[in-house]
């Protein structure tokens, strides 16, 4: 029966992406290619709201056979709010306090219900507290809006999506631990887009899919204790160091982090070697490199806070090189 549902979320998704690329083009539902775009034609946009729809499907029959606990399935419907609000900017630019006021209730709303992980650091446990839960949802908040400053070229999203997921999955494998079926079903909903997203790009998420897409990896992160908190954050590494170095670089030159640019590492690599091969980069850092750490630190989670700076400083001083955060690269790579 659950491989049944998976297969059916597949290819309903899969057909929904097909039937709404027609019908965003007949709407006008379009991303128009400017200065900062990495792609030339009009694309039709918004296609998040497809997969957010199948995977709430899936989600709630996952629930209802009693796979997913109840505080979860209420925590998760935070991610509706986002996927709409981020629907209504994709198709009309909203301002930003709008998008920002709904996603930190919206975080909220998720930590109240899930709370956060007890942090194993050095032998010692160190239970949540007022400032945990206030850091958490800040944590969340950054996360959703760091996931929609990384889906900047073709397919990044949700590869990055796929991968975390799975990796998840084999984390909790390797100790004999359950792991939850929701790994498997955002992982789904994220590869039949990926489908249209493979580079050229048929189809965008957009604001309604990297927005929720981000949420959900954040509940993952508090939710599902069986993977270690520093081995999600681990997993989660490229994303994290390409969007926080930028913003703060940013921040040092006095530009206004709200204001929109094209200054990631990663988008400066894209524009000299192009989106497939960039993705093949991540693909192989994620793999090769983050994914053997964060089995470490799921083994070993007492040095989880040394094992995130060994996995996220070359990746920093690469994408510092690569120009995160400028205009231009500051070696010609």
């Amino acid at each position: 029966m659950l491989s049944l549902i998976i297969i059916s979320v597949l290819v309903l998704t899969w057909l929904t992406c097909f039937f709404y690329q027609s019908l965003a083009k007949r709407l006008g539902f379009l991303d128009h290619p400017d200065t900062r775009s990495a792609h030339e034609l009009p694309i039709p946009t918004g296609a998040g709201i497809v997969l957010v729809f199948w995977f709430y499907i899936g989600l709630y029959l996952f629930w209802k056979m009693g796979f997913v606990p109840t505080n979860f399935f209420i925590a998760s419907l935070g991610g509706l709010p986002i996927a709409l609000v981020g629907f209504a900017d994709d198709i009309k630019k909203l301002r930003w306090q709008i998008r920002a006021s709904i996603h930190g209730v919206c975080s909220a709303w998720c930590i109240f219900w899930v709370g956060i992980p007890v942090i194993r650091l050095l032998g010692f446990f160190i239970e949540p507290n007022l400032l945990g839960y206030a850091f958490g949802g800040v944590a969340l908040l950054w996360l959703i809006n760091l996931y929609n400053f990384m889906d900047g070229i073709d397919g990044l999203a949700a590869a990055e999506v796929i991968f975390v997921c799975m990796a998840g999955i084999l984390l909790a494998e390797m100790q004999g631990k359950d792991w939850l079926i929701i790994n498997f079903l955002l992982a789904t909903v994220a590869f039949a887009f990926l489908l249209f997203n493979w580079p050229p790009a048929r189809l965008f998420m957009g604001d309604s899919g990297s927005g929720f897409l981000g949420f959900m990896l954040g509940l993952l992160v508090f939710a599902y204790d069986n993977v270690s908190l520093w081995s999600w954050v681990i997993l989660l590494g490229y994303f994290i160091t390409d969007a926080c170095l930028t913003i703060l670089i940013r921040l040092l030159r006095g530009e206004q982090i709200y204001n929109a640019h094209s200054q990631h590492a990663y988008q400066h690599i894209t524009r000299i070697i192009g989106s497939k091969k960039t993705l093949y980069g991540v693909f192989g850092i994620n793999v090769f490199w983050l994914l053997p750490i964060a089995v470490f630190a799921q083994g070993f989670p007492d040095y989880g806070p040394l094992l995130i700076v060994l996995s996220f400083s070359p990746l920093l001083l690469a994408q510092f090189f690569c120009g995160a955060g400028q205009v231009k690269p500051r070696l010609n790579i």
